[in-house]
C-alpha cells in the first residue's frame, strides 16, 4: 500500500479548458478562470471542431460553424470571468481527447477542465463519453464539472472528499487531495466504500433496513485509511476517516451530497477503453456528483 506524506503545494501554472459554449461548458470555464486567478495560472480556452461537424440542423457549413465559434470565443474572452486572468483562446479541429493531449504536451498543461452533460444511453457516446476518454487518457489531472454541480463552483474548497478502493490506481489522487486541502485550509475526508454480501441497500424503494456491517470490517477499513497517511509533517487539519458499505458510485455521491466541494478520484485506463466507457465508478460519480470531480491517473505529470 502506498504511503503519502504531506506534499509541497502542487503548482498549477497552466490550465486548459475545453468549451462547446453549452451551459455545462460555461460552468467549467467559470471554474477554470477562478482557478487561474487564484493560482496565477495561464488559461488556455479551446473549442474543438470535429472534422465532420455533428449538428442537429441542415446547416453544416464548416466555415460558417468556424466563424460562429470565433465570435462566441471572442465574446467569452471579453467577459467578466476573464478579468485579471492571463488567457489565450484557440479553435482546433479533431477529436477532443487528441487535441487536448497535444495541448498538454505543447503548453506543459497542469490541469484540464471540462464540462460534461453526463448523458447515458445512446447520447453519451456523443457527449458524456468524451469527458471519460479525456480523464482516462490525459497526461495530467482532469477536473470535470457535471450537470448536477451546485457546490464548489466558486473555487472555494471547504471540504474535500478522497475516495479509494485501496487499489494502486485509486491512490494517485491522494497527493492532490492533501495538497488542495492544505492550500485551502479545507477539511479532508478519506472514504472507502465496501460491499456487504447479502446486504439490502435499496431501502428507499423496498423499505428494508440495510445490514449493519460488523465492527471488525469497519475497523479494518479505517486502519487501512490511516495507513495511507505516512508519518511526516503534520497536516493543517487531521483528516477524517470514513468507511461505508454499499454501491460505490452511489455511496460516494451520497456522502458528497452533504457538504463536499470537491471529489478526488484516482482513475485507470482500461485495456480496451471503448468497451468500458460509461461502465465504471468514476464515470457514474462524474455524471451524478453535486460538486466538481478531480480525476488523477497514473500517467499524469507534474
Amino acid at each position: 500500500m502506498t504511503e503519502v506524506t504531506a506534499p509541497t503545494r502542487i503548482a498549477i501554472q497552466n490550465i486548459v479548458v475545453a468549451t462547446d459554449f453549452s451551459a455545462c461548458a460555461d460552468a467549467a470555464v467559470e471554474y477554470a478562470s477562478g482557478l487561474a486567478r487564484r493560482y496565477g495560472s495561464m488559461l488556455y480556452t479551446v473549442n474543438v471542431l470535429p472534422h465532420t461537424p455533428f449538428v442537429e440542423s441542415s446547416d453544416a457549413d464548416p466555415e460558417k460553424i468556424k466563424r460562429t465559434s470565433e465570435k462566441k470565443m471572442a465574446d467569452m474572452s471579453g467577459s467578466q470571468a476573464f478579468q485579471g486572468v492571463k488567457h489565450t483562446e484557440m479553435i482546433r479541429e479533431g477529436e477532443v481527447a487528441g487535441v487536448l493531449s497535444e495541448l498538454v504536451r505543447k503548453h506543459q498543461i497542469d490541469l484540464i477542465v471540462l464540462g460534461t452533460e453526463g448523458r447515458t444511453g445512446l447520447r453519451k457516446f456523443l457527449l458524456g463519453s468524451v469527458a471519460e476518454e479525456v480523464y482516462r487518457t490525459a497526461e495530467c489531472p482532469v477536473l470535470t464539472v457535471g450537470p448536477h454541480t451546485t457546490r464548489g463552483v466558486d473555487g472555494n474548497l471547504r471540504h474535500i472528499l478522497f475516495a479509494t478502493d485501496f487499489g494502486p490506481e485509486s491512490e494517485h489522487g491522494l497527493p492532490y487531495a492533501i495538497s488542495l486541502a492544505e492550500e485551502h485550509g479545507a477539511r479532508l475526508t478519506l472514504l472507502h466504500v465496501a460491499g456487504v454480501p447479502g446486504a439490502v441497500f435499496a431501502e428507499a424503494e423496498t423499505g428494508a433496513t440495510p445490514v449493519i456491517p460488523p465492527y471488525e470490517a469497519v475497523a479494518s477499513g479505517e486502519k487501512q485509511l490511516h495507513e495511507l497517511i505516512a508519518k511526516g509533517p503534520p497536516l493543517w487539519r487531521a483528516p477524517e476517516y470514513l468507511v461505508q458499505f454499499g454501491p460505490p458510485a452511489e455511496t460516494i455521491v451520497r456522502i458528497a451530497g452533504k457538504d463536499v466541494d470537491l471529489i478526488v478520484l484516482g482513475v485507470k485506463r482500461p485495456a480496451a477503453l471503448t468497451k468500458h466507457l460509461g461502465s465504471g465508478v468514476a464515470y457514474k460519480v462524474v455524471c451524478q456528483a453535486p460538486c466538481p470531480v478531480l480525476s488523477v491517473g497514473a500517467q499524469h505529470h507534474r
